[in-house]
């Protein structure tokens, strides 16, 4: 998920090139109302998005008991988000853009958990 429609469609270019299906939203209030949200394996979220950010996301879908492992993503060189994605249980944090072998290793994981 990424508020940037460049962004959402090369990321999920690569993800399907993984072999995963891939639901897109540019926004996290446009996934949280998602009926699809409850059959997700994981989610991508960019931590900068106007309205609902990525972490607030995250907790939001915590608090209804819907723990997705989650990947987040960031354009910003805010050297304390990787230690603030590990804190609230997030799989990975991945500067943007993104590396596919760094991406794909963290939906590995993801998957795994």
């Amino acid at each position: 998920m990424d508020d940037d429609s460049s962004v959402r469609r090369a990321l999920g270019r690569m993800v399907k090139s993984f072999g995963f299906e891939v639901c897109q939203f540019s926004s996290g209030r446009e996934c949280l109302n998602a009926a699809l949200i409850d059959q997700a394996a994981c989610l991508i979220v960019d931590i900068s998005m106007p309205g609902l950010d990525g972490f607030e996301l995250h907790s939001l879908l915590l608090a209804s008991d819907r723990n997705v492992p989650t990947i987040f993503i960031s354009g910003d060189d805010d050297i304390a988000y990787p230690q603030k994605v590990s804190s609230i249980g997030g799989v990975a944090f991945i500067s943007k853009p993104c590396d596919a072998k760094e991406l794909y290793g963290a939906i590995v994981t993801a998957l795994a958990k």
